[in-house]
């Protein structure tokens, strides 16, 4: 159940066990969450949140900013402008399009399932549909 915060620029964020909590709130940072149930977040611009335990969830909502759900039952979220996100087999992805004032213009969430939506291949939403970028 541990937690570690990176808040400064290029800072890297990394939580190993059960339940663990990582945050990366600065530009270009990394936070990964590896363990069961763990919870990645970079927040900041061109930020990575990857959470590779089974039903972890990483979140990218800076400018740029890309989720990986690497572990079974995991979730991928890109909230913020021109974000993408990627997972594993049985995963989900939620994607979220902004306008250049961040206005919510479409979201969308799939499940990886190998077919028509590949697993480690990123995905963004553009014009309301998901494509791989």
């Amino acid at each position: 159940s541990g937690a570690a915060t990176a808040s400064g620029d290029s800072g890297a964020a990394t939580a190993s066990g059960y339940y663990g909590a990582a945050t990366a709130s600065g530009r270009y940072g990394a936070a990964t969450a590896s363990g069961y149930y763990g919870a990645a977040t970079a927040s900041g611009d061109s930020g990575a949140a990857t959470a590779s335990g089974d039903s972890g969830a990483a979140t990218a909502s800076g400018y740029y900013g890309a989720a990986t759900a690497s572990g079974e039952k995991s979730v991928a979220l890109a909230s913020g402008y021109d974000g993408r996100a990627r997972g594993a087999i049985g995963t989900a992805l939620f994607l979220t399009e902004r306008s250049s004032d961040w206005t919510i213009i479409a979201a969308a969430g799939v499940v990886v399932d190998g077919a028509a939506i590949k697993a480690d291949t990123w995905y963004s939403l553009r014009g309301g549909k998901v494509v791989a970028s």
